[in-house]
């Protein structure tokens, strides 16, 4: 009868012992795997990049430069100007500018009010007013003033507008 309980017992530690065995695939002793560390974001330096920015590309509009204001979007970038089909890609963007700066009398200016940066470093919006006038051969001297919002990407280091979309506080007549 000894023999059949030290048997049993026995038995009983061999069976408790195989069930609560850890899965060997996951160490409690590993340490975490760590993920690779970002870079810190210094936002307040790139909303100031972003502000420089949209500032030298209203001076480039200022000056009718069409190549140099049109470098200022991302080659996939698109203009959502009122009245008009979405320009998506640099020939459309190209085009849109070019009719615009075309204009007689143009004069066009724009400020961004607002600037911020995504907490990753990778994309932005500024939002602002703009001003433009010419001259309509038919209507006359226009004069127009609105706001505008345009999401910016970093693309190679630098600052670029992917989506620019303005419309005018003016009411249609």
């Amino acid at each position: 009868m000894k023999i059949t309980i030290t048997f049993l017992t026995f038995l009983l530690l061999l069976i408790t012992a195989g069930c609560s065995q850890s899965r060997p695939a996951k160490s409690e002793n590993a340490p975490p795997k760590a993920e690779p560390a970002k870079p810190a974001v210094n936002r307040p330096e790139e909303e100031k990049a972003v502000r420089e920015a949209d500032i030298a590309w209203a001076a480039a509009a200022a000056k009718k430069d069409v190549d140099a204001t049109a470098a200022f979007m991302t080659d996939d970038g698109a203009t959502l100007a009122p009245n008009a089909p979405i320009a998506k890609g640099m020939d459309a963007v190209k085009k849109t500018w070019a009719g615009m700066l075309g204009l007689k009398d143009m004069a066009i200016s724009w400020q961004p009010t607002t600037i911020e940066v995504a907490e990753s470093g990778e994309m932005a919006y500024a939002l602002g007013t703009y001003q433009l006038s010419f001259t309509d051969p038919t209507a006359g001297k226009v004069e127009d003033k609105g706001k505008y919002l345009e999401v910016w990407k970093k693309v190679g280091g630098k600052w670029k507008c992917h989506l620019d979309m303005f419309n005018s506080d003016i009411a249609a007549k």
